[in-house]
């Protein structure tokens, strides 16, 4: 391994960033803190459907939370991390109940997993996934993010077409990853199978217009990492925000001060959090 793939093994794991606690501790901290906030939330009122198939695949499935007191102006649809290989959605609705009480509907999809299938495949149930919701749940004014891998997949959506079909009004980036060629000599592409560069977001934009797309004129874009994320991360979102203004999109960037990889999204359960504020101001304003 050279002196650069070292570098970026260390860039791209989030858990040698942590100033929480120890790093080989800090992962299964975070699963056990999300995994307890869902399985509350799974028991609450708000949870309206589940497992609920939007595809063939073994983890096509979608769990749907809201109020069931009054219809939903709006659909949050949020995607885990975990590199495209690990995390699940039976953990991952950690961001429900702020959201779902400011009027919000959420969304919080399953898909399959590297190695068993490729990031081609998982890309394309992304696809599957907001064609469900449109034309099967007949969702609308949808908004779509993630986190870390989740960001990476949700941006994969951001195409003229894309948005113009489906109805999405906004993406909501957590702590991504819009450049995929940093990770190929990285332990982490392993599973992945020598992902291309083509479904790098930061690449598959290039050539795109959306100035001269008058229904894509109101699509916005957060893009927001935290203070404790790696120094590739803090770059990787700065890059794309940059990128996406000069496509004509309305991008707002966000460091969110006192976070790292994983609380900036553990947070998200509490109200007072100032990420939770702005992802709801940025839906319903």
């Amino acid at each position: 391994m050279d002196e650069k793939t070292k570098s970026n093994e260390v860039l791209y794991s989030p858990s040698q960033w942590c100033k929480r606690m120890d790093p080989g501790i800090v992962v299964n901290k975070h699963i056990e803190i999300v995994q307890l906030i869902s399985e509350q939330i799974k028991k609450s009122r708000y949870c309206r459907l589940t497992n609920i198939r939007y595809g063939s695949g073994d983890q096509q499935l979608l769990d749907v939370y809201e109020d069931g007191l009054t219809s939903p102006g709006y659909t949050f649809v949020y995607i885990h991390g975990g590199y495209w290989q690990e995390l699940n959605k039976d953990i991952s609705a950690y961001c429900v109940e702020p959201l779902v009480n400011a009027g919000i509907r959420v969304v919080i999809p399953g898909y399959d997993l590297a190695p068993k299938v490729t990031l081609f495949d998982i890309v394309e149930e992304i696809h599957q996934l907001l064609s469900y919701l449109k034309n099967s749940l007949k969702y609308k004014n949808i908004w779509l993010g993630g986190h870390s891998a989740g960001a990476h997949l949700a941006a994969s959506m951001i195409h003229p077409e894309v948005n113009e079909n489906i109805g999405v009004k906004g993406f909501i980036l957590i702590s991504g990853i819009f450049d995929l060629k940093p990770l190929l000599e990285t332990s982490i592409n392993k599973p992945l199978k020598n992902t291309c560069l083509e479904l790098s977001p930061l690449n598959n934009l290039y050539g795109l217009d959306f100035t001269h797309k008058t229904t894509q004129n109101c699509i916005k874009i957060l893009v927001a990492y935290g203070e404790s994320d790696s120094p590739a991360f803090h770059f990787q979102s700065k890059q794309f925000a940059k990128f996406l203004e000069k496509l004509g999109l309305d991008v707002t960037e966000k460091r969110i001060n006192g976070v790292d990889h994983f609380d900036i999204v553990e947070n998200l359960s509490n109200i007072d959090y100032s990420l939770t504020k702005t992802i709801i101001n940025f839906i319903i304003n």
